[in-house]
């Protein structure tokens, strides 16, 4: 990071505030304090509170390579096309996870990706764009991602709304950050509902904006991400995870039918609570 680059850390409605004002004291430029959680909610505080155009994203499970930052600005700077750039996201080194890693996308070579692009665009854990962008599409919707409505896909639908207006998107494997793998198997059965969940939510979405769009990623989340990896899974012996699979399926059913009913404004869901 350069001596203009500033660092701002969104509290996401912790219950303990005190705690987070000392972890980031001396290190953050300015915390932003919400009283409502919600990732999406936490992004856009985030973004709007920014001075500068370029604006990046990480999470708080998440621990980024010393070169991070100025590898999404190179590449940002380099793809003035590129309405997004995601990173690489891989588990951290020396750590042992017999489970299914969660959110992880380590491809060797950098991708560019268009509306024909559905299958791990990468993470809103690690990513880049410009304010523009966000402000032309209104930002992170607030009815997705985890501590919301729809409970997850808070980045595949902005990617989905990028895309839709205009821009393309990038990965960029030299800008590289190590997601912790903390779940239990339990909690990733749970997990997978709320991807479920989110992932019909999104189909939803995508039925009322850009159908073509929607075929395709119907498939990857009822097949490729669903049956099809459940058999694989059971087939291996491994029946939780197998377990997983079949409840993100149920997830997206009922994510789908919810989304369905729940009104589209301008890009963004409007629960009845919010209108």
């Amino acid at each position: 990071m350069g001596p203009d680059d500033e660092l701002i850390v969104v509290d996401s409605a912790s219950v303990r505030e005190q705690d987070v004002k000392e972890a980031v004291a001396g290190l953050a430029d300015r915390l932003v304090r919400l009283e409502r959680p919600g990732v999406n909610r936490a992004r856009n505080a985030g973004w709007q509170a920014a001075r500068h155009d370029v604006v990046l994203f990480t999470d708080d499970d998440v621990v980024v390579d010393p070169g991070w930052a100025d590898a999404f600005a190179r590449a940002v700077a380099a793809h003035p096309e590129a309405g997004f750039v995601t990173g690489r996201i891989d588990k951290p080194p020396h750590r042992d996870n017999p489970r299914r890693a969660v959110a992880i996308k380590r491809d060797p070579d950098p991708q560019v990706f268009d509306r024909t692009s559905v299958v791990n665009l990468g993470h809103g854990a690690s990513m880049a764009t410009r304010r523009d962008v966000l402000m032309k599409i209104d930002g992170w919707d607030e009815s997705l991602g985890a501590g919301s409505l729809f409970r997850s896909a808070p980045e595949v639908d902005l990617f989905d709304r990028i895309l839709r207006a205009g821009w393309l998107g990038r990965y960029e494997p030299a800008s590289l950050g190590y997601h912790e793998q903390w779940r239990e198997m339990d909690e990733i059965q749970v997990l997978d509902y709320g991807y479920g969940i989110g992932q019909g939510a999104r189909l939803s979405k995508l039925l009322r904006a850009d159908r073509p769009r929607m075929v395709r990623a119907t498939r990857v989340a009822f097949w490729d991400w669903g049956l099809q990896m459940a058999i694989q899974e059971y087939r291996r012996g491994a029946r939780k995870l197998a377990k997983a699979s079949l409840l993100r399926v149920l997830g997206t059913v009922l994510g789908f039918c919810r989304g369905l009913v729940t009104p589209v404004v301008d890009g963004h869901f409007r629960p009845r609570r919010d209108r």
